[in-house]
């Protein structure tokens, strides 16, 4: 746990200076990037909330356990992508020429080596962390165009500074779109990839079934559940129980009908 609070001083520290660098020395880049960062700092809190809950065991409102819940996060993000995205347009629609000043580009450094101190905490961190850090390493990216921009801003014109800024926002519209997409996907109820069923089948005819046909849905990445319908051949019980025991080991919980001869 400690560990995680480093990681989010750290991500706050960094979001702080690009605010800092945006509002108080012109950059409309960093105030943009900042605006990204805020948002990479809610999305930290959620995996925190996300992780304590997914591990709570099935009980009679979830029988198939909590995994889902990590899918609020996403709703969560593209409402919050959302909201800083129009608070970017808002800034950038009625901007006038300004002048930014060198210190924006300090700052911009400072935020990126701040970033860099949370991708490299989150490396040996807990999975859904290190996930986190995963995300993170966009921040990084968008720092660097940051530093570009409000540098290009103070010595040569604020129009590069303020193009920055519009190619950050159009990445913020980038991210509701991918995010909106995973969620499309979930509510859609999409089937497992090709994969899992050739794994699937695998498994069955190396216990000596053959299956007849089969329903899998996705309940969270890497756990599946469904139905399958094996072919007339070895139903002894131990090799039911047996093809059952593998299924769940890689991931796949199902009901197991033997079809009529």
């Amino acid at each position: 746990m400690n560990k995680v609070i480093a990681i989010l001083i750290a991500g706050t520290i960094g979001s702080m200076l690009k605010i800092l660098g945006g509002i108080l020395y012109g950059s409309n880049t960093l105030f943009v990037d900042a605006l990204t960062s805020i948002v990479n700092i809610i999305a930290l809190l959620v995996v925190i909330w996300s992780r304590r809950v997914t591990i709570i065991p099935p009980d009679s409102d979830h029988h198939f356990g909590h995994e889902r819940f990590e899918y609020i996060g996403i709703l969560v993000m593209i409402v919050t992508y959302g909201f800083v995205a129009g608070i970017s347009i808002t800034r950038l629609y009625y901007v006038r020429e300004y002048s930014v000043e060198l210190n924006a580009f300090y700052l911009a450094v400072a935020a990126i080596l701040a970033y860099s101190i949370a991708i490299f905490l989150s490396r040996s961190a807990p999975p859904s962390i290190r996930a986190y850090g995963a995300f993170t390493i966009s921040e990084v990216l968008e720092g660097i165009v940051g530093i570009i921009a409000s540098l290009g801003g103070a010595l040569y014109s604020y129009l590069i500074d303020y193009g920055g800024a519009v190619l950050l926002t159009s990445y913020i519209f980038y991210e509701i779109y991918e995010e909106g997409r995973n969620l499309a996907s979930f509510m859609a109820d999409e089937a497992p990839p090709p994969s899992i069923y050739e794994k699937v089948v695998g498994i069955a005819e190396s216990e000596g079934f053959s299956i007849k046909s089969i329903r899998l849905r996705t309940i969270v990445p890497g756990k599946y559940h469904g139905d399958i319908v094996l072919s007339p051949g070895s139903t002894r019980y131990e090799n039911l129980k047996n093809l059952k025991k593998k299924l769940g080991e890689n991931g796949v919980d199902v009901c197991i009908e033997v079809s009529s001869p």
